[in-house]
């Protein structure tokens, strides 16, 4: 502890030392100091707010709030006090009291950036972004030069769904200062998603210059690149991975796949898998999953949606919703699914809308069950009217998306859980299921970092597990539903043979061929899955049997696929 002679202070020049030690980062010296002037001076409010800064450093949030709370009681006019509480209120995941004294805070000074800033950053945090759009901008009103604020405003557009206003943000936060790392990556990511891979890559590096630590973007390069011995980046990620165990959870796990990718690509496979093994347990770790309730939820599925119970219910006079804008694509994640939807979308009169979540949010309003869960129990006694009202709603929602268009496609792949209902909803819509071999299939999902959580993807054992749920539920509606209704197209074949496997495609969805379906790497729509990169190249055969590569780790899961026990 700093020596301090404090009978020598006034409480005034006692609060400049202890800042000056907390901006040293010698804490107990300054809670010291604070405490000390407290004990003369016990109404010195900014000893209260100083003692809570200290707290929040070392992540006391509820120590924060009560010294804060006690900075205000003695005076309630000052906006920083209002700003910094409810900063430690959205920490402690309290949004709407953060909203409030932060709002409290802006109504003391008006025209204080920080305040809208933070503002902006607590509706984030509780998902009102048309809100948070105005809290940056008006941040960036009042101080033009705030670079956060125009990075942050560019997330929020982002979750919008304002792709072009984004870029212009982040580019303003860019201009504001070139190496603001992570808006360099917040840019390349949009050019990722649009097909613009090399101005990706420049923002990419661009980011990676201004802070080689940020593994974000050594993370998000290493998904566009075809590594080769010598690549300068391998030896960038090398030079991470020698105090990669020191790095947050998150930030290892995502430098994990990102050099495994390296590995792999330079046939380093021993040490690519083992690199994708600690992803995937880092990853594993941060939620809980249990397969046991995926195949509870299929028993049921099949159970009850059985040949019988199909013909019941047309003998009811079920028609659901006469509409023939919707095409559904199935399957397993990383089994083709993004390839056959670039290849459909690039159709004239086809939209691709990528993975929605719009059919069982819908049907999880219509039944009251979570979605993803059992639906079957409602199902048995719906009506006519009802399920014409999901495949209505479902399509108004498609319709939001793109109102001209005469087709639409949904590529989520876990709608395979739903096809009885879509046909029953939805009787026109088209339903194509995306097949690929089981152990590259499987092999490819461990292999990822996806953006949204597949629960079942990082462990080899639950992946086998619920690659046989899968199967087994497909297997099924082939079994009841007529004939016709769903097409099988193998990822195999359509590398091998693109064109055949491209007007099969195209007649399933009852159009006329379109020559522009063999040239879908040159669809230029947005797409935001694991295969950015891929779907923007010509067909190619490398990703055949790729797991073969791995194969001496992959017991575990070769197993449970082959069904030995």
């Amino acid at each position: 502890m700093q020596n301090i002679k404090k009978n020598d202070l006034t409480p005034e020049e006692a609060i400049i030392q202890a800042m000056k030690f907390i901006d040293s980062g010698h804490l107990p010296s300054a809670e010291h100091l604070c405490r000390s002037i407290l004990k003369s001076a016990p109404t010195f409010h900014q000893a209260y707010f100083q003692l809570a800064v200290i707290a929040s450093k070392v992540n006391k949030l509820d120590t924060a709030e009560k010294l804060l709370l006690q900075a205000i009681n003695i005076d309630n006019k000052l906006a920083y006090y209002h700003r910094a509480l409810g900063e430690i209120y959205r920490r402690m995941g309290k949004f709407k009291e953060s909203i409030a004294q932060t709002k409290h805070a802006i109504k003391i000074t008006p025209k204080d950036a920080e305040s809208f800033y933070n503002l902006g950053v607590a509706l984030v945090d509780s998902k009102k972004y048309q809100e948070a759009v105005r809290a940056y901008s008006k941040a960036l009103e009042l101080n033009p030069n705030h670079g956060l604020a125009a990075n942050n405003l560019g997330s929020a557009l982002e979750k919008l769904g304002d792709e072009k206003a984004a870029v212009k943000a982040y580019s303003r936060a860019i201009a504001i200062n070139p190496k603001h790392a992570e808006a360099q990556n917040n840019l390349g990511a949009i050019f990722s998603a649009r097909g613009e891979l090399e101005k990706a890559k420049e923002h990419f590096n661009a980011a990676i210059e201004a802070n080689n630590n940020f593994v974000h973007s050594h993370f998000n390069l290493s998904t566009l690149k075809k590594y080769k011995e010598g690549d300068p980046h391998i030896a960038a990620l090398e030079a991470i991975n020698k105090h990669s165990a020191s790095l947050p959870s998150e930030t290892r796990m995502r430098f994990a796949f990102a050099i495994a990718k390296a590995k792999e690509d330079i046939k380093e496979y021993d040490e690519a898998f083992k690199a994708y093994e600690l992803g995937n347990k880092l990853k594993r770790a941060t939620f809980s999953f249990d397969v046991n309730r995926t195949k509870e939820e299929v028993n049921n599925v099949i159970k009850l949606f059985n040949k019988p119970f199909l013909k019941e219910k047309t003998s009811e006079g079920i028609k659901g919703y006469d509409n023939d804008t919707p095409i559904f694509i199935v399957g397993m994640p990383r089994s083709g699914t993004t390839l056959i939807e670039q290849i459909i979308s690039s159709h004239n009169d086809v939209f691709g809308a990528g993975e929605l979540k719009d059919f069982p949010e819908i049907v999880s309003k219509y039944t009251n069950a979570p979605t993803g869960s059992s639906y079957m129990k409602w199902l048995k006694g719906a009506d006519d009217k009802t399920l014409a009202s999901i495949g209505k709603s479902y399509v108004k929602k498609l319709r939001e998306l793109d109102s001209k268009k005469p087709h639409i496609c949904d590529k989520m792949p876990g709608n395979f859980f739903y096809v009885g209902l879509i046909h029953m909803a939805l009787p026109k819509a088209k339903i194509i299921h995306s097949m690929r071999d089981p152990m590259d299939t499987c092999f490819s999902n461990y292999s990822r970092l996806f953006n949204e959580t597949m629960s079942f993807a990082y462990s080899l054992e639950e992946l086998g597990e619920y690659y046989n749920c899968y199967k087994k539920t497909m297997d099924h509606w082939k079994k009841v539903l007529p004939k016709g209704t769903i097409l099988d197209v193998q990822y195999e074949d359509v590398v091998d043979d693109l064109e055949k496997q491209a007007k099969r495609l195209i007649k399933h969805c009852g159009l006329k061929w379109d020559n522009s379906c063999l040239d879908f790497h040159n669809n230029k729509r947005y797409v935001k899955t694991a295969s950015v990169a891929q779907v923007r190249e010509p067909i190619y055969k490398s990703s055949v049997a790729r797991w073969k590569n791995f194969e001496k780790h992959l017991n575990p899961l070769k197993k449970i696929i082959e069904g030995e026990k």
